[in-house]
């Protein structure tokens, strides 16, 4: 048996600027990192005489004799691109429930295709990983989908990534460890009760984006994801520096509302400024908008209200990780 864990992420400053139909003109970048919660893919080769040979659960559960007949469309894809041709049985399973802002569509496909190659004895770097998850995604499933969390789903870790034409640089944050100590114990997730999936958010944005009203917004994100670099490698007390990260994030999320129509709502402006009331000094809503995850950055002593206030099971705290999709094998 094989098993993928590839993780979500967080993105702090920056998205929409992972575009192609803003980095192909304009360079963008992203402050992000993955978190303490995953996707994991199950695969257990079946045998040659198994009644179906594909079984695929996820939210549904298909059995299949061919790969074209299979539903789900990256599995279906991702096989027939690296010309699977073994009965496998493949199960998935996540820490938090998909379409809800944190990059878990992505995360997936990284998850996918690093299974599959580990299965053939191949180890893609984290480069190519990433590469091939843009490529599945962009071009043969042909979405309209940034490139962001396919590249924090196959490095991991908290890092500013820098995009222009087809580059892609990696910058890791260099924070001492009790400056991602402080950071990791402000962090909290706060569950809007609604789920959507990015694509659906993103048609106003993309053709507000591809017109160019967007421009001057964007370049300001792009100068927010090198601020917030600065703020939390700067020497000095490590809750004044979160508190001053937590700030411009304040700040970068009433930017990001302009972008688009889809990108909030009544409901969530009132959860926004409901978490700022119970103490948070600044947060924003993950993901292309409209529903999913509120994050919030406050003070480890304000978390008991937010759980009273939104309810425990809709609080979620989370930390960042360092690794990105990993595959283990089980004889």
């Amino acid at each position: 048996m094989w098993i993928s864990r590839t993780p979500l992420r967080a993105s702090f400053f920056g998205g929409g600027t992972d575009y192609p139909s803003h980095f192909r003109s304009s360079p963008g970048a992203v402050l992000g990192g993955t978190i303490d919660k995953y996707i994991y893919i199950q695969a257990l080769p079946l045998s040659p005489v198994a009644e179906q040979r594909f079984r695929v659960t996820y939210r549904a559960t298909e059995s299949v004799q061919r790969i074209e007949d299979i539903q789900h469309p990256v599995i279906r894809e991702t096989l027939k691109l690296y010309r699977w041709e073994d009965p496998l049985n493949i199960a998935t399973m996540s820490d938090l429930p998909g379409n809800t802002g944190l990059g878990s569509s992505s995360a997936f496909t990284v998850g996918f295709i690093n299974l599959l190659h580990r299965m053939r004895g191949i180890e893609l770097t984290r480069y190519e990983l990433a590469r091939q998850a843009i490529r599945m995604e962009q071009e043969i499933l042909r979405e309209n989908v940034g490139i962001q969390d396919q590249i924090h789903a196959a490095f991991g870790g908290l890092a500013r990534y820098e995009f222009s034409g087809d580059t892609i640089a990696i910058e890791p944050l260099r924070l001492t460890t009790s400056r991602l100590a402080t950071l990791n114990a402000s962090l909290l997730l706060v569950y809007t009760g609604t789920q959507r999936r990015a694509i659906d958010a993103l048609d106003s944005q993309h053709l507000r984006t591809t017109r160019g009203d967007n421009r001057a917004h964007l370049s300001e994100m792009y100068e927010m994801t090198r601020t917030g670099t600065q703020i939390l490698e700067a020497s000095g007390s490590d809750t004044a520096s979160v508190a001053r990260f937590a700030d411009l994030l304040d700040e970068g999320w009433r930017l990001k509302r302009k972008l688009g129509e889809g990108v909030t709502n009544p409901a969530i402006d009132d959860l926004y400024l409901e978490g700022k009331a119970l103490g948070a000094q600044g947060g924003k809503l993950l993901g292309a908008g409209g529903a999913g995850f509120m994050l919030f950055i406050a003070e480890p002593a304000r978390h008991d209200a937010f759980r009273e206030h939104f309810g425990a099971g809709n609080v979620i705290p989370i930390s960042m990780t360092d690794a990105g999709s990993t595959v283990s094998c089980f004889d």
